[in-house]
């Protein structure tokens, strides 16, 4: 088998690293960071496939013993590690069906989404144990427990150790087959309540496969070096029997916007790391570093961004940064569609981020190859068949839906959910439903112009949030800006467009507010997608969600915005006195 095809359409990342372990034992598998030296440099742990392999095909075993196989649904809360890298192995070896989730979204709201399913077997940290106590995640369980990592592991779990027994000279594979569930990964409920997206062996066979190509990895001589910085994607490189660089990140301290820029770069450069995936907020502050210090990391080739746009401040900077012959992606999809759509960085500079500082929406490039795009009449309920949806012609605003092999059909126990984000075709294939508004140009690429839950309808049309921030994000003394609508004054009916702006840090608090307001207005007035706007108001730091700490939370700087924008308007008709009152204390807490 040659690693990363999955025949017959399991996944199983054991298999792969068995064959890899046969074919060439010493390669290495996973390089982990192991403190520093006298001199201050790093030092690294390095572990062969062969070690992988064996460690993962023993933990197997003992694994079944406890009563963890085909389909038991198995929590996985741990980031990438040695130990993490065994038991996803070991897991997929014995056709456990894995519940990856991120504890970023709350400890409250991880436990209300475990329990909506069937839990029966929990692996991860020590702190992710004392969450499941401390907070319910899942059902009390008992002796399918497993800790990850540790110093003395977590009372009354199994330890990897305790799992090992006589791995088998030819292990058999898992009686499952290809509709059978192999993972659940959750979306992260920004834009409404989080939804566990199933995905049988089947379809996650096709991500990999299609991660295989988005990421380039049959393009470079050798076997891919990747760092996952997201926690749910290090198994992409093993499944092409690459390996796994572990970040430097303490996940269960450190959100995407506080990653070390400079230690990142650091582990890329020693273990000459090839492949990068990372949320928008990572590759900024990467990019920073390279702006301002000169840094480089040659050995990158690949850099991928997903989970909210990229835009040019970061991708200039991060094309400078890596290999001549390397590029930067902006990838599109949803953790239903994973991904859809691939922008390159030099289409965006050179093409069109000029029309997206117009009004024309955000690019998100052209779709993969065997993904099917759409554009539909855009409708708030649920659309049955796809006979019951309009089909737009290109230049028209709809909803983008999608359609390829390795998309995901269905919630788990969420018929609700199925029923209000599916649409069924007539040959019995499902097109998933984005939840974006966008439309497709005469050269078949696709424009995003933001959510179709957040557009704003007005009188004179509706409004479209990136159809509108970039406007407002081109000046120079912007890092970012939000469009929300809220309650007409005065019992009036409808909605009252307005802008709220993060300013850089170095503007300064002191900044003469009145005059960028005027200047921000002004760039409203110029373009007929932000002309309505009429109202800015100036916010310390825009709320974003808790797993790529990149997406505005829009529902909750909107209920900001209503509370200050009578503040506002009451300060700026006698300004005298009320200095500051643009820095409500609700502002103050931690909003990264």
């Amino acid at each position: 088998m040659k690693p990363g095809l999955f025949p017959g359409d399991i996944f199983n990342l054991a298999d792969v690293a068995l064959e890899v372990s046969r074919r060439d034992p010493d390669r290495i598998a996973v390089i982990a960071p192991d403190g520093r030296d006298g001199a201050g440099a790093r030092r690294y742990v390095r572990h062969t496939y062969r070690d992988l392999s064996s460690h993962a095909e023993s933990v197997a075993v003992g694994l079944r013993e406890v009563g963890v196989a085909e389909r038991t649904l198995t929590v996985f809360m741990a980031p990438a590690s040695y130990d993490s890298c065994v038991m996803a192995l070991a897991l997929t070896r014995v056709g456990a069906a894995t519940v990856w989730i991120d504890p970023s979204v709350g400890l409250l709201n991880v436990a209300e989404r475990l329990n909506r399913l069937r839990i029966e077997a929990f692996v991860g940290l020590p702190l992710a144990h004392l969450g499941r106590l401390a907070f319910g995640w899942g059902p009390r369980l008992r002796t399918k427990t497993i800790a990850i990592g540790g110093a003395f592991g977590f009372p009354g779990a199994h330890s990897i150790a305790s799992l090992r027994r006589q791995a088998p000279v030819d292990p058999e594979g898992p009686a499952v087959e290809p509709e059978d569930a192999a993972s659940i990964f959750y979306t992260t409920g920004s834009t409404g309540p989080a939804k566990p997206t199933l995905y049988t062996h089947r379809t996650l066979c096709n991500v990999f496969r299609l991660a295989h190509a988005a990421w380039r990895f049959d393009r470079r001589p050798g076997a891919p070096i990747d760092l996952p910085v997201f926690p749910a994607f290090f198994p992409i490189v093993l499944s092409a029997g690459g390996t796994v660089v572990v970040p430097p990140i303490d996940y269960a301290r450190q959100t995407p916007a506080r990653v070390d820029a400079r230690a990142l770069l650091e582990v890329i450069r020693d273990c000459q790391v090839q492949t990068l995936f990372a949320s928008p907020v990572v590759l900024e502050n990467l990019a920073r570093v390279g702006r301002e210090e000169g840094v480089r990391s040659p050995s990158l080739h690949t850099v991928v961004g997903g989970g909210a746009p990229l835009y040019a401040h970061a991708l200039g900077p991060l094309r400078r940064m890596i290999a001549a012959d390397g590029e930067v992606f902006a990838d599109y999809g949803a953790t239903e569609a994973l991904p859809a759509t691939e922008m390159p960085a030099l289409d965006a500079l050179t093409e069109t981020l000029k029309e997206t500082a117009r009004g024309a929406g955000l690019c998100v490039g052209r779709p993969f190859p065997g993904v099917r795009i759409k554009i539909v009449d855009i409708v708030d309920g649920p659309i049955g068949t796809l006979a019951d949806a309009r089909e737009l012609g290109p230049g028209q605003i709809g909803e983008i839906i999608v359609r390829a092999p390795h998309i995901s059909t269905v919630y788990a126990d969420d018929a609700a959910s199925t029923r209000q984000n599916k649409i069924a075709d007539q040959d019995g294939g499902v097109w998933h439903r984005l939840g974006d508004a966008g439309y497709l140009d005469g050269a078949g690429r696709v424009w995003c112009c933001g959510r179709v839950g957040q557009r704003l309808e007005l009188p004179a049309g509706r409004m479209f949030p990136l159809m509108c921030e970039p406007i407002f994000d081109a000046h120079p003394s912007v890092r970012r800006s939000g469009l929300v609508g809220v309650p007409a004054a005065d019992g009036a009916r409808g909605v009252v467009p307005l802008i709220c702006v993060e300013l850089h840090d170095e503007v300064g608090r002191d900044a003469d507010r009145a005059e960028l307001r005027a200047e921000l207005l002004h760039l409203a007035a110029q373009q007929l997608t932000t002309r309505p706007i009429r109202e800015v108001l100036f916010c310390r730091r825009l709320p974003v969600d808790p797993r790529h700490n990149s997406k505005i939370e829009r529902v909750e700087l909107a209920r900001w915005a209503a509370r200050q924008l009578p503040r506002e308007r009451a300060r700026l008709a006698c300004p005298r006195g009320t200095r500051g009152e643009n820095h409500p204390s609700e502002l103050r807490r931690r909003w990264l």
